[in-house]
């Protein structure tokens, strides 16, 4: 999306998200040239559906932004696995 992430992250028991959130858009800023609003928002999904149910609303975002008509056509779609 042309102005904001989402992403699905599996983090390792004992890690700190904030941290490794902070540490990844540091890099990507110095990297791209990204200037990052401050904070996130992060929900934990509790079950199999709903994972399934982020997912697909991640993979439709470029959809209901009318950026494409079908999800695959978005550049950075990936594939159900």
């Amino acid at each position: 999306m042309p102005d904001h992430l989402h992403a699905l992250m599996a983090v390792p028991k004992g890690e700190s998200l904030p941290i490794i959130v902070r540490t990844w858009k540091a890099y990507q800023a110095k990297a791209l040239s990204i200037q990052w609003q401050t904070g996130f928002f992060d929900h934990r999904l509790r079950s199999d559906e709903s994972e399934e149910e982020k997912t697909n609303y991640i993979r439709m975002n470029p959809v209901r932004a009318r950026l494409v008509i079908k999800a695959e056509d978005w550049p950075y779609f990936w594939p159900r696995g």
